[in-house]
């Protein structure tokens, strides 16, 4: 599992090659390493491209065809493997390693379980083509808790830090730190979550103002943004409206109408999910620079 390694600066922007097969490195993935100013970093294998410095960078993203399959086979409570049914997507030779799968429905549901580090090549799973039965073995001391059964839905989730590429705009995973642009393709590095980066700018930032991955730029980042819902279920009477100015933090001003309708009104407008940020904020801007230049961002990837 994952621990924390205590290193001189210089060490961040070290690279090491696959140990034997594509999914073994020097360390488990996601391993933390610290230099003594408290930047922290996360052992990572990136894709087949090399890396850009400054660049956000995101996990591969989830497979509808690999999420909410059937489990093929009923599992024992201590049962060290799991199994299930996919649709029309082949799995590659251990892309699950020091990943999870959890039941999301039925039977056993509620319960995940990490899988097994791939030491040699086919110890986390088999490669698997589609529509077939994909297999994974859990890590010592994982075991089934709650017995599947064929009616149970698993899902299988990939490490955050395993084959990792430039976050895309908005992202479509979760997001994996700042590359330091030392890595070629096929290589582990040190991925950069906490502390001072120098991170690619999506329009001129704000020093003091919290950030988020771009939703137009891959790998940037910009200033956090929160945005309403527009459109509704169905359709009232209106009266009146006012317009209320909506000032963002950068000065720039944006009109909103508020509607008032009927008394006598018996439809309702749907606000559900009427304010939202587009992506979670992954630090803090520290020296604002000019759009698409790099910026000082202050990181606090969780």
């Amino acid at each position: 599992m994952p621990r924390t390694f205590y290193a001189p600066h210089g060490e961040n922007n070290s690279t090491y090659a696959n140990a034997g097969n594509a999914n073994l490195g020097r360390f488990p993935l996601g391993h933390i390493l610290v230099l003594p100013d408290h930047r922290e970093y996360r052992f990572t294998l990136n894709d087949g491209t090399v890396e850009i410095a400054g660049r956000l960078y995101q996990s591969v993203a989830a497979l509808a065809n690999h999420t909410n399959r059937s489990a093929d086979v009923v599992r024992a409570i201590g049962a060290t493997a799991v199994s299930a049914t996919l649709a029309a997507t082949e799995a590659a030779v251990d892309i699950y390693t020091e990943g999870i799968v959890h039941t999301n429905d039925l039977d056993g549901e509620g319960y995940s379980y990490r899988i097994r580090r791939a030491l040699t090549a086919g110890n986390a799973h088999a490669a698997v083509a589609s529509s077939s039965v994909l297999t994974v073995n859990l890590i010592a001391g994982e075991s089934v808790q709650v017995a599947l059964t064929t009616a149970s839905e698993m899902s299988f989730t990939r490490n955050r830090y395993h084959q990792v590429t430039i976050a895309l705009s908005p992202p479509t995973a979760g997001v994996a730190g700042v590359s330091p642009g030392v890595a070629a393709l096929d290589r582990f590095y040190w991925s950069q979550v906490k502390g001072f980066a120098a991170v690619l700018a999506d329009v001129t930032l704000l020093a003091g103002l919290p950030v988020q991955a771009s939703i137009t730029i891959d790998g940037a980042v910009e200033t956090v943004k929160r945005r309403i819902r527009t459109g509704g279920t169905t359709l009232i009477v209106l009266t009146s409206h006012y317009t209320v100015p909506l000032v963002d933090a950068d000065g720039t001003t944006t009109g909103a109408f508020l509607f008032l309708g009927t008394a006598s009104a018996t439809a309702s407008y749907d606000v559900s999910g009427p304010i939202a940020i587009n992506t979670p904020p992954v630090g803090m801007c520290i020296k604002a620079n000019a759009d698409t230049e790099h910026a000082l961002i202050d990181l606090a990837i969780a």
